[in-house]
């Protein structure tokens, strides 16, 4: 691009991108970073371990931990089971449209 002197679009052209921002975005992080901003981890980002589930046996916690870690999944589940009734209810939407 900048051998020849083309823009950012030009250069989203040739390259067969969908658009130019991304362009733009790398050559943002280049100017900022360098080649090392423009490197990434392949993948996702592991995830964290629960706050209140912990590697400790039952046996070895105390009241106070477990009632937390009670509370916790207790929280979790009741997303868990509103999600899915969500989906349901989508599903049930669909299938009234279609007929």
């Amino acid at each position: 691009m900048w051998t020849n002197g083309w823009s950012v679009s030009h250069t989203s052209a040739i390259l067969n991108f969908s658009s130019p921002g991304t362009l733009s975005v790398w050559l943002k992080q280049y100017q900022r970073d360098g080649i090392q901003g423009l490197e990434r981890n392949k993948g996702r980002p592991t995830m964290s371990k629960h706050p209140f589930i912990q590697d400790k046996h039952d046996d070895e916690k105390t009241l106070e931990e477990l009632k937390e870690e009670l509370a916790y999944l207790r929280a979790e589940n009741a997303v868990l089971k509103k999600l899915e009734e969500l989906e349901q209810e989508k599903r049930r939407r669909t299938k009234k449209k279609r007929k």
